[in-house]
């Protein structure tokens, strides 16, 4: 169990998808801070796109 955990986590082979998606992740979260940040509403941001 020991070794097949050692080989699990010294195999890079799915590093660079993990990555990918971390980094979507923190943007999404930076995104969503800045908008709630500035006051704005998902309605407010949706109203926007459609030009009401």
């Amino acid at each position: 169990m020991i070794s097949a955990m050692t080989s699990f986590l010294r195999d890079e082979a799915g590093v660079t998808p993990v990555e990918y998606g971390l980094i979507a992740a923190i943007i999404v979260v930076a995104t969503t801070c800045a908008v709630s940040a500035a006051g704005f509403s998902l309605a407010d941001i949706a109203n926007l796109a459609q030009g009401h």
